[in-house]
């Protein structure tokens, strides 16, 4: 019994040590595939930190960090001996020195910004026995795609510095080449300033700038005005800022400074770009300018102010409202360097207003050449306004000087201008419009700075209706029109006149009284030769002591009457009425009244002279 039972406990004891020792082998098992997992897992660890640490290296492209990336790949898998990888990148192929190609492989894209770039391939090069799950772990295949994204990252990164160097360098070369200043301000500091910037505020080697703090330049070479120029630089304001700062040297140097500072970012900092210029010149020739205008504003004024008491401009007379306006005009155009047509019947002193216009502008130290376009031979117009040289045509003994010669910096007065031919309407065009000429004879062209003051007693848009006048060439002189009235319209001035004239021809002496009658006269007269014809009125008074009005039945003579004229004067006051007749039929254009007359234009204009209609 007792033996028995001995056995009966032996038994027991022996099947809880074999239990025991069954569990002790379970634990084992479980600890050593928990050690696995854990060798496994510190591999895959040790490969994404490695890769890490490969875009932490100074100056690491990215084709090294492609290549690293593949050789650091074989450790982290379970069969480190047997596994060789690959990546793509575009063109590009990196893989391990053992690299070769097998059925057991696993493979990932690279994603750059969503865009598909390349892939990452792992392949076992022997094969293994076929289990449930294949050769690679799950842990394997998360890690391979883990390593697809971060490559997607250091690539992404690798080639935004790639194209922040490249647009740096870039940049680097452009400021190097500009005339103007460039810095590049962060934190407080200088990263970069240009040569120019550095010859505009006295400093040296532009390298040595680099790195240095505004009071570190100031220290150096200091420049009045700098701080002030940096201190507007608020990088914490991306809005762009411009500045015009004054500065002085050391030495006194004086010089202004305009520029502009925009906000930027810089690897991946707020940096300030500034780009300053020296003004100086310009800034005086303002100053002057400035001055210039505030001493014609206040002349502008006092004349303006005492224009409706002004009984004169210039060698202008006339108080009338006409005149008024005419006067306003002429200071318009004065302030202007823009061409001037002036429009009236003949005697209406247009040369005159041509005249003030030139002396109250800029160009007043300057010519005021005057041109009778209707005067010269249309075979002598070119050689005329662009000069010749000796030998251009027959009678050409020596080199001359043409009108657009001698107006340089002044003012070319283009009288009938409506007289000019086509053609030379065309060669002038291009002298006006600041363009080149070359006299008569010669292969070197010329410019001249001058202005055009054109008058005209013809209606120039008709004339341009009738193909008589190009529509360029009109609407190039024709900038500033000024209308002169006939003194029929501006009656009032009339005795301002006649007692301008009556001083001017009765110099050292006093002048004679006017009758009554003859005033009353001279207010009910036409005057179709407006000013110029009350002139010479006056003038042959004071010569022959009479008064006589030509072409009217309100004529008055002290010394004789109508029936003792002479049957010269007789003649002359019929031609004179066909002639101004003929004249307003054709509003002045005097080709056409030569042809209604029957005479060539060259007669009509000697006649016009000698009646004193011109």
């Amino acid at each position: 019994m007792n033996g028995t039972k001995n056995y009966e406990v032996l038994q027991k004891r022996a099947g809880a040590l074999e239990r025991g020792a069954s569990g002790r082998e379970g634990v084992e098992e479980t600890l050593r595939k928990v050690t696995h997992d854990l060798t496994e897992r510190v591999k895959e660890l040790n490969c994404l930190y490695a890769i890490s640490e490969l875009l932490e290296k100074p100056g690491i492209s990215l084709e090294e960090i492609l290549q690293g990336t593949v050789n650091i790949i074989p450790p982290a898998w379970q069969y480190p001996e047997s596994t060789c990888a690959r990546v793509t990148l575009d063109d590009q192929v990196f893989k391990t020195d053992n690299f070769s190609e097998s059925a057991w492989k696993l493979a990932s894209d690279i994603l750059v910004n969503g865009d598909y770039r390349g892939s990452l391939e792992v392949f076992y090069k022997e094969e293994r026995p076929e289990c449930d799950q294949g050769p690679f772990l799950r842990e394997e295949v998360n890690l391979i795609k883990g390593i697809a994204e971060k490559l997607g990252r250091i690539i992404w990164v690798k080639l935004a510095e790639k194209s922040l160097k490249e647009s740096e360098m870039r940049y680097r070369v452009l400021a190097e080449q500009v005339a103007d200043g460039v810095t590049l301000l962060q934190e407080g500091r200088f990263l970069f300033a240009n040569r120019a910037f550095a010859l505009l505020f006295g400093y040296g080697d532009t390298g040595s700038l680099s790195g240095k703090a505004l009071t570190e330049l100031l220290s150096s070479v200091y420049v009045q005005g700098l701080e002030r120029i940096y201190q507007s630089a608020d990088s914490a304001h991306p809005n762009g800022k411009s500045f015009r700062i004054p500065c002085v040297t050391r030495e006194g140097r004086q010089f202004w400074v305009e520029g502009y500072h925009s906000t930027i970012q810089f690897k991946g900092k707020p940096a300030v770009l500034s780009t300053l210029r020296d003004i100086t010149e310009r800034v005086l020739r303002e100053m002057e300018i400035q001055e210039e205008a505030d001493l014609l504003r206040k002349e502008n004024i006092d004349l303006r102010f005492s224009m409706k008491e002004r009984y004169r401009f210039a060698n202008i007379i006339g108080k009338s409202q006409p005149m008024q306006e005419v006067y306003e005009l002429i200071l318009k155009a004065a302030h202007s360097d823009a061409n001037v047509s002036v429009f009236g019947e003949s005697g209406t002193g247009k040369e005159l207003v041509a005249r003030a216009i030139h002396e109250l502008s800029s160009r007043k130290g300057e010519e005021f050449v005057t041109v009778n376009c209707g005067a010269i031979p249309d075979n002598l117009l070119e050689s005329e306004f662009f000069g010749h040289k000796k030998g251009a045509f027959t009678s050409a003994h020596m080199d001359k000087v043409g009108y657009l010669d001698i107006a340089d910096k002044g003012s070319l007065f283009l009288d009938e201008i409506g007289e000019l031919s086509l053609s030379m309407q065309v060669k002038l065009l291009r002298a006006i419009d600041g363009g080149d000429y070359a006299p008569v004879g010669s292969n070197r062209t010329k410019k001249s700075d001058f202005r055009v003051i054109a008058a005209t007693n013809s209606d120039q848009i008709e004339q341009v209706k009738e193909g008589f006048m190009r529509e360029d060439f009109f609407y190039r002189i024709n900038v500033i029109p000024i209308a002169l009235p006939p003194l029929r319209e501006r009656r009032e001035d009339i005795p301002l006149l006649v007692d301008h004239f009556l001083k001017l021809y009765s110099p050292g002496q006093k002048p004679p009284r006017v009758p009554g009658e003859i005033m009353d006269a001279m207010y009910t007269y036409p005057w179709p030769g407006n000013v110029r014809e009350l002139q010479n009125v006056i003038r042959r008074y004071l010569s022959m002591g009479r008064w006589d009005f030509l072409n009217s039945k309100q004529g008055i003579q002290e010394e004789q009457n109508l029936e003792g004229l002479k049957l010269r004067n007789a003649v002359e006051d019929l031609e004179k009425t066909a002639i101004f007749k003929a004249l307003e039929q054709t509003r002045w254009n005097r080709s056409q009244a030569a042809a209604i007359l029957g005479i060539s234009r060259r007669a009509l204009f000697r006649k016009m002279k000698k009646l004193e209609l011109i």
